[in-house]
């Protein structure tokens, strides 16, 4: 039976571009997942207990280190979790307590770490969306064909006597179709199996769906821990490059390692340089910028300046709309005090809503970025100046 059909699976609302990072080792690979201590102590518990439910919804902002939690929790239950004979179900009573496991840790060198970061474990599958090379980005959506290997993995018995794990990476940008075939699933789940479904949006989940997984909430990361990951990398910020990054990133290691790593804080330095000049742009400059972003091989320049710009102005609006004077304090500059002082709340909304809609537009109709970056600024001007 074929649980997925072949109709093609569009997301019904919009997707953001997205830029995959180079810096980042894969949630396959990641030997350690830091911020979510609270998390790896109840599947802890439930592991103790044998309460592992069959299904689990991983809830959060995205780059927080769900996936990397999933497979974290995906080979510990491989290493330690096959079916003992003389129990009645997995993880039972004291046969789980003698191994006295007080962390989700599996070393690196152990041949389980190894086959899940190759890919080549029989008793795990990872669907996720696909990787378009040509344009640097990920699908908006999870394929068919992808989400078809799900059914005919179910129905294997497993290699090694325990678990058949399932993650599925973004499942909240599946369609209704795709999500009723998931649902017949978690309806009717196979016995040892556990489905843990990666969802930065869980509204876009349908209720059914969510009422039969476990949900569970991924909290962004704190400075504290952004640091040392960051420090992990290789990156070492000052206070202030830090407090920026962090407001960037909200809380997302993912985010901070591309904004460190793709000159992000660079870049946004520029655009504060360029904004110093407003309402009178001085075009001198903002040429040879434009020029600088136009050739394929700049793709992500314009793409950090066109994510960043619109931050920036976003920042000023939520500031506005609190009631506050003054930019964030990591946005100290000149020229942001006056946009903070002389610009209503209903110019920055309209500035903030011209942006999106300029760069949503570029991109929807593969428009030259030396005129997008040209008429980025012309947008801010034209907004600015309406009533």
């Amino acid at each position: 039976m074929d649980l997925f059909g072949g109709e093609e699976i569009i997301v019904e609302d919009e997707a953001l571009p997205e830029i995959v990072s180079d810096c980042l080792v894969e949630p396959k690979a990641m030997p350690y997942c830091l911020g979510h201590e609270a998390q790896e102590k109840l599947f802890l518990e439930l592991f103790e207990k044998g309460t592992m439910p069959h299904a689990m919804i991983f809830s959060g902002p995205q780059g927080i280190g769900k996936s990397t939690m999933a497979f974290r929790l995906a080979r510990f239950l491989l290493k330690h979790g096959k079916v003992d004979k003389n129990q009645d179900s997995l993880f039972g009573g004291e046969a789980a307590l003698e191994q006295d496991i007080t962390s989700l840790d599996v070393a690196a060198s152990d041949p389980i770490f190894s086959r899940i970061a190759s890919g080549g474990h029989a008793d795990l599958l990872y669907v996720h969306r696909y990787y378009d090379s040509t344009k640097n980005k990920l699908d908006a959506n999870l394929k068919v064909d992808a989400l078809r290997k799900i059914e005919p993995f179910l129905r294997k018995t497993s290699s090694e006597g325990g678990w058949r794990i399932v993650i599925i990476d973004d499942a909240d940008t599946m369609n209704r179709n795709a999500q009723n075939a998931i649902l017949k699933i978690l309806e009717e789940p196979p016995s040892n199996v556990l489905i843990m479904l990666i969802a930065h949006r869980p509204g876009m989940l349908i209720p059914t769906i969510r009422s039969r997984a476990r949900l569970l909430n991924f909290e962004p990361l704190c400075h504290d821990v952004m640091d040392e990951l960051l420090s992990k990398q290789g990156h070492s910020l000052s206070f202030s490059e830090m407090e920026v990054l962090a407001a960037l990133s909200e809380g997302s290691i993912g985010r901070a390692l591309r904004f460190a790593e793709q000159g992000g804080l660079e870049s946004l330095a520029l655009i504060l340089d360029h904004l110093d000049d407003m309402p009178n742009w001085n075009w001198a400059k903002i040429h040879p910028l434009s020029s600088s972003m136009s050739a394929p091989a700049q793709d992500k320049e314009y793409r950090m300046f066109a994510e960043l710009l619109q931050w920036v102005f976003r920042q000023l609006l939520f500031a506005k709309a609190r009631g506050a004077t003054s930019p964030p304090d990591y946005l100290q500059k000149g020229a942001l005090q006056i946009i903070m002082d002389e610009y209503s709340l209903e110019k920055l909304i309209a500035i903030s809503d011209g942006l999106k809609k300029h760069f949503d537009r570029v991109e929807f109709s593969n428009l030259d970025k030396r005129d997008a970056v040209r008429g980025a600024f012309l947008v801010i001007s034209n907004n600015s100046s309406s009533p």
